[in-house]
């Protein structure tokens, strides 16, 4: 038999922490990856890593929406005017661009759309669950790939920019 599989005890934790950013409110992905590569994880594990805490915080999400607006905020008619009124006005751009603009949205490499923004407007905007669910998937994948392209060239000039100012 040959040896047992072992892990370097860092590696794991890079990991673990790429997945704990990524699953953090407005850090996510776009600082989760550049954050494990820097560590010294292959793009591909930091993208893993990534995305699969990015889907994992998908059902949950819509479940705690559905919980907080159903038991709280539903009971005051300012707030439940407020989700029709936004439903009623978005109408017409789920209609024309429905998941596929979540999907697009969500893969934006840009701080703001991410997974939590995604299904925060796939909800209020009371798209079909499951395709809202597949789209904000899709667009955390996509994202995922974008954010690993750019950041090797954006981590060189973040370095470049400290050593020049002797940090």
């Amino acid at each position: 038999m040959g040896q047992p599989m072992t892990f370097d005890d860092r590696w794991l934790r890079h990991v673990i922490h790429v997945m704990l950013f990524t699953i953090a409110p407005f850090v996510e992905l776009r600082f989760a990856i550049p954050y494990g590569i820097t560590k010294g994880l292959h793009p591909l594990v930091a993208v893993a890593a990534a995305v699969v805490a990015s889907w994992i915080v998908i059902v949950p999400m819509f479940v705690i929406m559905d919980l907080f607006y159903n038991r709280f905020l539903s009971q005051n008619p300012l707030v439940r005017h407020f989700v029709e009124e936004i439903r009623t006005r978005g109408r017409p751009y789920v209609e024309r661009w429905g998941v596929l603009g979540v999907g697009i949205y969500v893969s934006l490499p840009f701080p703001g759309p991410g997974i939590y923004s995604g299904a925060v407007l796939s909800w209020l905007f009371g798209l079909p669950r499951r395709q809202a669910m597949i789209a904000l998937a899709l667009g955390v994948l996509v994202s995922g790939f974008l954010v690993a392209g750019i950041s090797p060239p954006m981590i060189a000039l973040v370095r470049r920019i400290l050593n020049s100012l002797g940090h």
